[in-house]
């Protein structure tokens, strides 16, 4: 196969010679590494002969010390044998580096693809070949191949968390995700799931303190346990957010009313929380007729009453 001519793809910095010799050098040092890896690979099979499926018994604890004395890293130790192991001497191809070997030794047909690079390449590179065994790139380059990358890094919750908090910092990225309207119901659904979860448990716990016997914590428990009433999964964003609210200020005073210190109220605190909760039964009769009749104005009473501040206190 005639040799095809090197042509600098930087003319203005390298002539087609200049170019041509700096990647016969490199590719010569690839092949010097190419070779440690090998050899040392083949050193750890001379030192600790494989035994069939039990292959890696006991072998971690020597190659561990034995690194130790070579100064190197046992896993580097660990994967030249594992990869020696693959490549019997006789099928390694010259002139591919070691690291095209290592992406390609769990194919059963490795010996015969390492002898044909992809359609319309002249040779291997680590990425095609990490492509070509089905395993994600160094250097993703289809939109598969980069979202993959991507699964691959947030599958732990803490990383999947933080890359989303950098989503959110970048307006253009997040307002492309939340037009979804299926991402709307995800994150909605989640929040309220959270927020019903933690309700929940305070509910819970407020009855379990005063229930008497089993019989009533069960049923306290029954109740949490009724399906819901709507379906989570097709509820648009502002269903969620109103039954989410309704039902954690539902549990939140269920929760704090058997404790009140009522006697330690001064009677301008108590007045503050009654005008609190006069808003709030207008603010409900305002939703309720709004969800009623469709029509959501707010005439002057209403708006009077929703105004009205507690610095009675």
């Amino acid at each position: 196969m005639a040799k095809t001519k090197l042509i600098s793809p930087f003319p203005q910095q390298f002539t087609d010679r200049q170019w041509a010799r700096y990647i016969k050098q490199g590719r010569d040092m690839i092949g010097e590494d190419s070779s440690i890896q090998f050899r040392l690979g083949d050193l750890t099979l001379k030192m600790i002969r494989p035994k069939g499926r039990g292959v890696n018994q006991g072998v971690f604890r020597v190659l561990d010390r034995f690194a130790d004395e070579i100064g190197s890293n046992v896993n580097t130790l660990v994967k030249c044998r594992h990869v020696a192991m693959a490549w019997p001497p006789d099928k390694r191809v010259p002139g591919v580096p070691w690291t095209v070997h290592s992406a390609l030794d769990a194919l059963p047909d490795r010996f015969e693809i390492i002898r044909q690079p992809p359609e319309g390449k002249e040779r291997w590179t680590e990425d095609l070949a990490l492509s070509r065994a089905g395993r994600l790139p160094h250097r993703p380059l289809t939109k598969e191949e980069k979202l993959d990358r991507v699964r691959t890094l947030m599958r732990e919750n803490e990383s999947a968390s933080k890359a989303v908090e950098e989503m959110i910092r970048r307006p253009d990225v997040a307002q492309r995700v939340m037009s979804s309207p299926s991402n709307q119901r995800i994150l909605y659904r989640a929040h309220h799931e959270q927020r019903q979860q933690a309700a929940a448990a305070r509910f819970a716990a407020a009855h379990e303190v005063e229930a008497d016997d089993e019989a009533e914590v069960a049923e306290v428990r029954q109740v949490h346990r009724r399906e819901p009433a709507v379906d989570y999964q097709r509820a648009s964003s502002e269903v969620l957010e109103l039954i989410g609210s309704g039902t954690a200020f539902l549990v939140d005073l269920q929760r704090m009313i058997p404790g009140l210190h009522v006697a330690e109220f001064t009677e301008r605190e108590v007045q503050a929380v009654l005008d609190n909760h006069r808003r709030i039964r207008a603010a409900l009769d305002w939703c309720d007729s709004a969800l009623s009749t469709g029509d959501k104005s707010m005439d002057e009473e209403l708006a009077r009453i929703l105004s009205e501040g507690d610095d009675q206190v």
